[in-house]
C-alpha cells in the first residue's frame, strides 16, 4: 500500500547539546532477520492490513529515516501508523514498527515521538523479539485478525520485561541523542503518559502500588518486596515517574562521564 520509498535521505538535525552530528556517530547495532522472522512480519502486516486502516505520515517518515540514517536501507525498519484508539506503539518479528494515530495524536513533540519509535527499535536491536514464541503464527493461522493483534500484544507484553523495558529506553534515549535530538525534549512524552493514565484513574501505573515505597526500606518484608516484584511483572513496565526518573539519572551519569574524559 506504500506507491512511494519510505527512506529518503534524511536532513539531520545538529545535536542541540553540541555534540556531534548523527552521521559520523558511532552505529547501531543490526541484528540480522532471520528468514522465519522476516516471513512472520509480513504475515503479521497483512493480518492487520485486513481490520485497520494505514495511512501515510510524512512525519513519522522523516523521525524513522532520521533514527536510522546509519543503516544500510535493507536493514531499515519500516513504521506503520495504524488508526486505534488506544494510545500505544508495538512492534513483532520482522521488519515493522507500529504506532498509533492517538499516540500521535498525544505526543508533545517531535522528540517525545522519536523516543517513542526509538525504543520499538531497541527491542530489535537489542535482541529482545527472540524470546518471542516461533509457534504462533501456525497456533493463531485460523483465529481472526482482532484476536491475532490481542494475542500478540499481549504475548510481547508477558515476554519482555521490566528491565528490558528500561534497557530499551535508554537505548532510545542513546539513539535519539545520536540522531539529533534533545534527550530532555524526549522525556516530554512521560508527562503525556502520566496525564493520560490519571484521566483514567490509573494511579498506581504513574507512581506504582502504594505499598512500593516500602519496598526501598531495609527491613522490607519479604512479602512486599514479592508483591512489588508481582506487579512490575503484571504490568511489564514500571511506573511512569520511576522510569522517567531512571532515565533522567541515566543522562546525569552520561553528562558526568562526558565531562570527565
Amino acid at each position: 500500500m506504500w506507491n512511494e520509498s519510505f527512506f529518503s535521505t534524511p536532513q539531520l538535525k545538529r545535536d542541540p547539546l553540541g555534540r556531534t552530528p548523527a552521521r559520523i556517530m558511532p552505529q547501531s547495532p543490526q541484528l540480522e532477520l532471520s528468514e522465519h522472522d522476516r516471513e512472520f512480519g509480513e504475515w503479521f502486516y497483512q493480518q492487520i492490513a485486513k481490520a485497520f486502516l494505514f495511512k501515510r505520515s510524512e512525519w513519522v517518515d522523516s523521525i524513522a529515516a532520521q533514527l536510522q540514517a546509519d543503516r544500510a536501507p535493507d536493514k531499515r525498519h519500516e513504521v506503520i501508523v495504524v488508526w486505534l484508539s488506544d494510545m500505544t506503539a508495538f512492534t513483532a518479528p520482522g521488519r515493522y514498527i507500529y504506532v498509533t494515530g492517538r499516540l500521535m495524536e498525544y505526543c508533545p513533540g517531535e522528540a517525545s515521538l522519536a523516543f517513542t519509535i526509538a525504543h520499538e527499535l531497541a527491542h530489535h536491536d537489542l535482541g529482545h523479539l527472540r524470546y518471542f514464541p516461533r509457534w504462533f503464527r501456525g497456533l493463531a493461522a485460523h483465529w481472526i485478525t482482532e484476536i491475532i493483534f490481542l494475542v500478540v500484544h499481549g504475548v510481547q507484553h508477558f515476554f519482555y520485561s521490566p528491565e528490558r523495558e528500561s534497557a530499551a529506553d535508554r537505548y532510545a534515549l542513546d539513539l535519539c541523542i545520536r540522531a539529533g535530538w534533545d534527550p530532555r525534549d524526549c522525556l516530554h512524552l512521560f508527562d503525556q503518559l502520566e496525564d493520560r493514565l490519571l484521566d483514567l484513574g490509573d494511579i498506581a501505573g504513574v507512581y506504582g502500588p502504594s505499598e512500593s515505597d516500602d519496598e526501598l526500606l531495609p527491613n522490607a518484608p519479604l512479602m512486599t518486596k514479592l508483591r512489588i516484584w508481582a506487579w512490575q511483572r503484571s504490568r511489564g513496565y514500571l511506573p511512569v515517574r520511576d522510569r522517567r526518573r531512571a532515565l533522567e539519572v541515566y543522562l546525569d551519569e552520561r553528562d558526568r562521564g562526558r565531562a570527565s574524559a
